[in-house]
């Protein structure tokens, strides 16, 4: 066992959650990317010094922060590493590795969620509802309190209506910022460890300007979109919750196609990030999506000629 690699892992690891309590906003961002450290020791060093560092972090924040804070952080940012890792040793395909590393914490998540309301008896609409709603009070009267009456008049507006729908969204909403955090871990970590020849098997595609979903994935978009119109709310929500994930994966392929043109108009790495933060902070990511699902057909990158489909 490489104790060095697992080390700095694990110091790393612990860090970044304690940042996420100690400083402000770059702290709280900073947490997200947690899952980086443990998944290139584990792609890199293999699973003995993988484990030894999910659990030696886990062990770590558990004395400092609290064994409540230990246990979140095993379920979702120690869940996502290891399906993360485990995906890039078996080479499988990038939005495969995503799915999986993303799902996982959502499955314990959902398993923990499930035992409690079987215990309690609650309606986790009711709940969130509520939460949502103290959230909003809570918001108005720290608006108020800075003299901000305009900002307080707004988030006091919520119709109940946003409410009701915006509940029955958080399974979309979730899985798909769970999807975007476990891909942004997969393409960090996987820069990192390319860094070092040899340190991992080469990937079938050479970089993110050529990735693409599978085209049969288009199915599930349409089906998405034909539920929206169908006049049941169950229906709607479902398709409404369903169409939120696969815009997320056509928003990446449309960032993918823009990263290909900058790439060629051979633009610097910074100045690429930041049009793309432009771009994806702007009304024309909507444009972006459009691109990605419009790709299916066009093939602006040509890459489908090169790179075998599932």
């Amino acid at each position: 066992m490489n104790y060095r690699s697992t080390i700095l892992a694990t110091a790393q690891t612990s860090g970044l959650v304690i940042a996420g309590f100690l400083v402000p906003v770059l702290g709280q961002a900073l947490v997200l990317f947690t899952p980086v450290p443990l998944i290139v020791v584990y792609a890199r060093n293999g699973r003995a010094e993988g484990l030894s560092a999910l659990i030696s972090s886990a062990a770590i924040i558990a004395v400092l922060l609290g064994w409540y804070i230990a246990a979140i952080f095993f379920l979702g940012f120690g869940l996502m590493a290891f399906g993360t890792a485990e995906g890039m040793l078996r080479r499988l395909r990038p939005e495969v590795i995503a799915i999986i590393g993303g799902l996982l914490p959502i499955a314990a998540a959902a398993i923990v969620l499930a035992y409690y309301l079987a215990r309690t008896g609650k309606n986790p609409l009711t709940i969130l509802e509520k939460h949502l709603r103290d959230s909003i009070a809570e918001a108005a009267k720290l608006y108020s309190g800075l003299g901000l009456t305009e900002m307080a008049s707004a988030v006091t507006s919520v119709s109940d209506t946003i409410v009701h729908y915006l509940v029955r969204l958080v399974p979309g909403i979730t899985v798909a910022t769970s999807l975007i955090q476990a891909a942004c871990c997969l393409g960090l970590a996987r820069t990192i460890i390319l860094r070092r020849p040899g340190a991992y098997p080469a990937p079938s595609q050479s970089s993110f300007a050529a990735w693409h979903a599978p085209d049969a994935w288009v199915w599930g978009l349409i089906v998405a979109l034909a539920l929206i119109m169908v006049p049941r709310e169950a229906a709607r929500l479902t398709g409404l919750n369903c169409a939120i994930v696969f815009a997320v994966v056509y928003l990446v392929q449309g960032v993918a196609i823009v990263e290909h043109v900058l790439r060629k108009s051979r633009i610097q790495a910074v100045a690429r990030s930041l049009i793309h933060a432009l771009i994806l902070a702007l009304p024309t990511i909507v444009f972006v999506i459009a691109l990605g699902v419009v790709d299916i057909w066009a093939d602006f990158r040509k890459v489908r000629r090169t790179v075998p489909q599932p």
